[in-house]
């Protein structure tokens, strides 16, 4: 115990200084990155099928390198010395290895490491390959549509739940873009209630954009005076092979009932099957079963710790245990590193999401639409 006391405290004295460290760097951050029109990353989608994530590139707050044989896309940003490219790169699996190796070449002219955030299982060999180290960060909520039932003894008190606030007069509905002026308002309204004093995120976190809302279809809950009380995003990831559909942006307002979420996950998922999709996700669980084997480094504790009894800053094990109730399969989402000094990425990584994102998109927009008149 002793020594894993020493171990904290050195890791922290680190922090202090990597944090002092990555100010200064960040103040001599230049922005680089190719550029690439929205409408041209979604039809790159549509043709090659996206990732769990790929629908975060609609936010427009960050660059995207297309490979040039034009098979893949690789989706990041910069912050200081690191390109943190969110999730796998974007394309077919038989361009993905070439396409890795293309980027690193890339990044190393513009002298920049890079760094995979929320990656998959799925290329987890090509990284290896290229002598990247791992570090899981978490596990994404998949609820499998096949099996989803709220019939029998398992499903009673969720089914319960969900007939009371239909029998009560609450509505579900689900609205597919364009959508009007009036929805995209009262959704802002509702979302404005739901922050409250806080600020958006950003990166690797949906934050409220009509422009980006505009693109997909919009879950809705309105109360018995057909006033809308709660809202969520859905988002496609395109896959021809078990498509999947992700709930997004999830807002309501501060007066809903109690249980106004469930029912609204309940419907998203009831519509889901109904409309012949195969997984649902409810997104990423951060740090679950992180250090949990015999074999945990340091940080990997450090990690189960947090997890365990964090909850001063953050409902980790709250969040993990309500997903849980809705019985979904868990998938392990990784960091894909180069060596490095392991607190100092994840300070980055805290500054690129809690960064003011909103205004980055806002402003990026606007040079859009100026470069199109």
């Amino acid at each position: 115990m002793e020594q894993f006391m020493e171990q904290f405290v050195l890791i922290f004295v680190g922090l202090i200084l990597s944090i002092f460290i990555l100010l200064l760097i960040l103040k001599t951050h230049r922005k680089f990155g190719l550029g690439e029109s929205l409408d041209d990353v979604q039809a790159f989608i549509e043709n090659n099928g996206g990732t769990h994530v790929s629908h975060l590139t609609f936010l427009n707050d960050k660059e995207v390198y297309r490979t040039k044989n034009n098979k893949v896309l690789f989706v990041y940003q910069l912050i200081g010395n690191k390109a943190i490219v969110l999730g796998d790169p974007i394309g077919k699996d038989e361009y993905i290895r070439d396409a890795i190796q293309e980027f690193q070449k890339y990044c190393k002219e513009l002298n920049k490491t890079p760094v995979y955030y929320q990656v998959s299982e799925r290329f987890l060999l090509f990284y290896r390959n290229f002598h990247y180290r791992l570090f899981k960060l978490g596990e994404e909520a998949k609820l499998n549509l096949h099996e989803f039932s709220l019939a029998g003894k398992k499903g009673a008190k969720l089914r319960t739940r969900k007939n009371k606030f239909e029998r009560n007069g609450y509505q579900f509905a689900v609205s597919f873009p364009p959508h009007n002026h009036g929805l995209l308002e009262t959704a802002e309204d509702i979302s404005n209630c739901w922050l409250g004093e806080r600020k958006e995120k950003g990166y690797s976190v949906g934050f409220f954009c009509k422009d980006y809302l505009s693109r997909f279809p919009i879950a809705t809950l309105t109360n018995p005076d057909g006033k809308m009380i709660a809202f969520a995003s859905l988002a496609c990831d395109k896959q021809k092979q078990k498509k999947t559909f992700t709930v997004d942006l999830m807002r309501h307002t501060s007066d809903c009932p109690h249980g106004t979420m469930d029912f609204l996950f309940l419907s998203i998922f009831q519509w889901c099957k109904e409309q012949g999709y195969d997984w649902c996700s409810m997104g990423m669980s951060p740090l679950a079963n992180v250090g949990t084997s015999k074999q945990a480094t340091t940080y990997e504790k450090l990690a189960r710790y947090v997890f365990e009894h964090g909850d001063s800053f953050y409902k980790f094990k709250g969040l993990h245990e309500y997903k849980n109730k809705f019985t979904p399969q868990w998938e392990s989402r990784y960091l894909v590193y180069k060596k490095s000094f392991l607190p100092f990425l994840f300070l980055q990584l805290i500054f690129l999401i809690h960064q003011n994102n909103t205004k980055k998109a806002e402003a990026k927009l606007a040079r859009g639409l100026r470069r199109a008149s």
